[in-house]
Formats: structure tokens, sequence, C-alpha cells
């Protein structure tokens, strides 16, 4: 796969994955996920949203102003880096990343609904002129949500470690949001280079730093196949320290893009966050391919598929001009 296309398809790959899950996220009982996704064909992936099926306290019901299709907070976060990104010739910049976040999410933003911690409190500090760290102590999901786009930028360069820190840092500074940051920029770094999904695992898992080092060890040498019943031990919520985890055991376990994904959906809790890992991971490892990569059927579904895709490619060309001329 060359580079330009490698890119685009990590972009294109978290973003559906993130829309696959919105219809299930943050179910958290997978009794309750099995019966729901049973109706819809055993198709887990871009099920309708329906409040019912949060009915009796399995859940939490965030998303009810959307559409299946439709991207959750956390794919809209890694849209606005896209633009960003795109908007400064392919370069990160704090400011600009900023900017586009207040465009998003501030009160008379593009985006309407549900606000995370991370990013009420991002907005409150950037309110108040607070920009460097303009994120708060928080150790959830949304610290890894629009890294992709700057690691692919920057994975080779001398500095790449501060950039990185940089852009966790817009929302999130809790220590586990930068060390978690790292092992998922080690680890598409890998990809991208041409590792081995299992052995990529394996090296990052070794290297990670220590405070997180343990789960992920143990999320890929244990013996339990099933990722959903691993759910169990590691949690389903939105902490780091439950979610990387548990991405490493559905990466380790599964054999294509769209396996990795409904297995992430059926595994429960915030399934979306985890998604923009996984499916910007398995973008780049698998591409666009009929037996194990990106459906193509699951592009169409997107909503604004068009938009979406132009701004990936567009991010890719720039990208790859950058390369280029290194």
């Amino acid at each position: 796969m060359d580079k330009h296309n490698q890119y685009k398809n990590t972009l294109i790959g978290g973003l559906v994955a993130d829309a696959a899950s919105l219809g299930l996220h943050w179910l958290y009982d997978v009794q309750r996920i099995t019966d729901v996704f049973k109706e819809h064909n055993n198709q887990p992936a871009f099920i309708p949203i329906n409040a019912e099926n949060y009915c009796g306290e399995v859940g939490y019901f965030a998303h009810g102003h959307k559409h299946s299709g439709m991207l959750t907070h956390y794919g809209e976060s890694l849209r606005l880096m896209i633009n960003s990104m795109n908007d400064c010739q392919g370069q990160f910049n704090m400011a600009s990343v900023q900017q586009h976040f207040k465009d998003t999410f501030s009160s008379g933003g593009s985006y309407h609904g549900y606000i995370d911690k991370p990013t009420a409190g991002t907005l409150k500090n950037l309110a108040s002129g607070r920009t460097e760290p303009s994120g708060i102590e928080d150790d959830q999901l949304p610290a890894l949500a629009r890294l992709a786009p700057v690691i692919l930028a920057y994975h080779s360069h001398t500095d790449f470690k501060a950039t990185l820190k940089q852009a966790i840092e817009i929302t999130n500074t809790h220590p586990d949001a930068l060390n978690y940051g790292q092992v998922y920029a080690g680890l598409l770094a890998l990809i991208l280079t041409g590792s081995e999904m299992k052995a990529a695992l394996q090296q990052v898992a070794e290297q990670a730093p220590e405070t997180v080092r343990k789960g992920l060890k143990e999320a890929i040498n244990n013996n339990e196949p099933d990722s959903v019943k691993y759910g169990e031990l590691t949690g389903r919520a939105c902490p780091l320290s439950q979610a990387m985890p548990l991405c490493f055991h559905i990466l380790n376990n599964t054999e294509s893009y769209q396996q990795a994904v409904e297995t992430n959906i059926l595994a429960g809790g915030d399934n979306a966050g985890r998604g923009i890992v996984i499916g910007t991971l398995l973008g780049a490892y698998y591409g666009i391919d009929e037996n194990k990569g990106i459906p193509i059927e699951w592009l169409l579904k997107l909503d604004d598929g068009l938009g979406l895709w132009k701004a990936c490619k567009q991010l890719s060309n720039q990208l790859n001009e950058l390369t280029m001329h290194l």
C-alpha cells in the first residue's frame, strides 16, 4: 500500500469505525447489545438510534439528536483535526486546532450534541485565555480521538514526542493521557512502517511506560480469545486504563477491519471512543478491501461521506508532499 492511500485509509478508517458504533454507543449490558443486533440481522454496525435500547439503566443514551451514519463527538474531534491541518498545509498548528475546536464545540458551533468532560473543560479554559495547555487533568478517550493526523505527519520527526504531547494536552493533561498517547502513536508508527499487527502489539506493550505496561501485556498474552468476555476484566468505560487494554485484545484476536469493529461494538461501553483507535490502526493495516479491509458499503453509510472522503484525501495529499521534501 502506498503512503498516500495508507494515510487516507488511516483517517477514513477511524471515522467509519466511530460512525458504525453510534447506535450502540455507551450500552454497557452486553446481553442487551446482543438482543438489539439480533433484531437487525446480526449486524451490529450502523444500528439506528433508538432510546428504547437503553431502558432499564443498561447504559447512557447520549445521541438522541443524531441519526445513523453520523459521527459521535469523538469522530467530530478527529474531523476538526483533519480540517485544521488541511488549512495549515498539512502542518499541526496548536492555535488553529484550538480555533477549530471552539468553532466545532462551542455554543453556536457546527456540532450539536453531547459534550464530554475534557471538551467542556477545554472550552472553559480557551474562553478564559488559557491555551498552553488548554486541556484538563482527565484520563479518558477524548485524549486520543484527534491524534491520528498528527501521528501520520510527524511520526518520523525527531521532535515527535514534543509535538504529540502538545496535541494531547489540547484537551487532556493527565499522565495516563500522555502515556497511552505514546502507546497509540508507537503502534500506528510501526504499522505505517510495515510491521505485522501481532508483532507490533507485542513490541509496543513491552516498551510502554511502566505505569501502563502491565495491562497491555496481559491483554495480548492471556488465553481468553473472546474480547467481549475479556471486557469484563478490563472494564468497558471511557478511562484509557480500561479502553487501551481492551483495544489491544481486540486487535490481537481479530483478522479483519470489519471483525474488529464489530467485536468492539459488541464489547459495549465506550465502543465509539475505542473505535477511533481500532479503526485508524486497521485502516492503515488493511486498507479498503473486500476481504479484510474497510467495507465499501460502510463508507457509503457515512453521513457526509463524500465530504469526509475529500478531507481525508486532501490531507493525505498534503502529507505526501511534505514527506517527499523531507
